[in-house]
């Protein structure tokens, strides 16, 4: 069975959102958004919520970020502590603060020989950690992985694959590839061919995980079709615009049963999902309701307002008036009064407020 990976999103991949996508029976891994390891070291008083895993703790991936090695290597060891599944080097990102900052991105364009200690001295440092707490039995193996793009607008193939190859040797244990350039935005389509090579390259090596695109089982369907070797799928923005996305993809549901009484235990407890006409659907407005009393409950109250906005900004997608509902949202400057305003739309739209699972 294919791997299925909530991605990671800065300002949204946090325990809030966490907690409803494990609610409709989760994934299985959640990349947190990127945590600047120069900054974690510093232990201010923001650092701490970055690395909250009071919900799937077990399947966490702590994606790490920055523009020198030696802070990274030790913000791994502080990390792994925390449990999860292990530490993620962030080579994707390719927003221009991240980028000319030396970070994301930039790792696969600076020399070889720098990236190369970079991977080196994380991997040492999560094998120095291993050493220590394997053997009492009470923590399994970290991993390390890489996010990483096709490189600059210039890259040629053959170069990306020896890159590649150069992070498997110095003990990188999973790839997620976004297919595309430092350049290419969202509408150019994700170039496949490159994860399904890269996942035959690395076949019985390490396992490839395909990221782009992927936001319903019929996208689903496609990429695995021009990928099939890849051992997974990563979805980003979709799962917040549709946290239910992971039971609603066929995979779980083929180990669950649409009807099972399994399914969404968490979401139909708190109101998330309910059962009308023989039929699971999602209760939309609760789903946005509960999402705003998570920030309250694991985000500081300084984050709350860009939290709220960044959330709904893609979540108003899923409705009728999304770009109405979207404006008003984003406006608002208190928690109170987007719920307040998100209430309202349900009102006089009540025909969007329930979608079948």
């Amino acid at each position: 069975m294919k791997k299925l990976i909530a991605g990671p999103m800065a300002t949204l991949s946090h325990q809030g959102l966490r907690k409803i996508i494990e609610d409709f029976g989760g994934c299985d891994e959640y990349y947190t958004e990127m945590i600047n390891a120069a900054s974690f070291l510093t232990h201010g008083q923001f650092e701490s919520f970055y690395a909250l895993n009071d919900f799937g703790r077990e399947k966490i991936v702590w994606q790490l970020t920055g523009k020198d090695a030696e802070p990274m290597a030790e913000c791994a060891r502080e990390l792994c502590a925390l449990g999860g599944i292990g530490i993620d080097l962030n080579m994707g990102c390719s927003a221009p603060e991240i980028y000319k900052s030396g970070a994301g991105i930039s790792w696969m364009l600076k020399p070889r020989e720098e990236t190369e200690r970079l991977v080196s001295e994380v991997r040492n440092s999560i094998d120095s950690f291993n050493s220590e707490v394997l053997s009492d039995g009470t923590h399994k193996h970290q991993r390390l992985s890489v996010k990483l793009r096709l490189g600059d607008e210039n890259f040629k193939e053959d170069e990306f694959y020896d890159f590649c190859e150069m992070l498997y040797k110095n003990g990188v244990e999973q790839l997620v590839l976004h297919p595309r350039t430092k350049k290419e935005k969202l509408a150019r389509p994700p170039r496949y061919q490159f994860v399904e090579q890269l996942a035959l390259n690395m076949k019985d090596k390490i396992p490839v995980i395909l990221n782009g695109n992927v936001k319903d089982v019929a996208s689903y369907e496609y990429a695995m079709s021009k990928a099939p070797d890849a051992s997974g799928v990563m979805i980003a923005r979709m799962s917040a615009q549709k946290p239910w996305i992971f039971c609603k993809l066929g995979i779980r549901n083929e180990e669950l049963g649409i009807g099972n009484e399994e399914l969404g235990i968490g979401a139909r407890e708190r109101g998330l999902m309910i059962e009308r006409d023989g039929a699971f659907v999602v209760d939309r407005l609760m789903v946005g309701m509960v999402y705003i009393q998570n920030l309250r409950l694991y985000q500081p109250k300084e984050f709350w307002e860009t939290r709220m906005q960044r959330f709904f900004a893609y979540y108003c997608d899923n409705f009728s008036f999304g770009h109405y509902i979207k404006s008003k949202i984003l406006n608002c400057k208190t928690l109170e009064e987007a719920e307040t305003t998100f209430t309202k739309y349900f009102d006089e739209m009540p025909g969007d407020r329930f979608e079948k699972i």
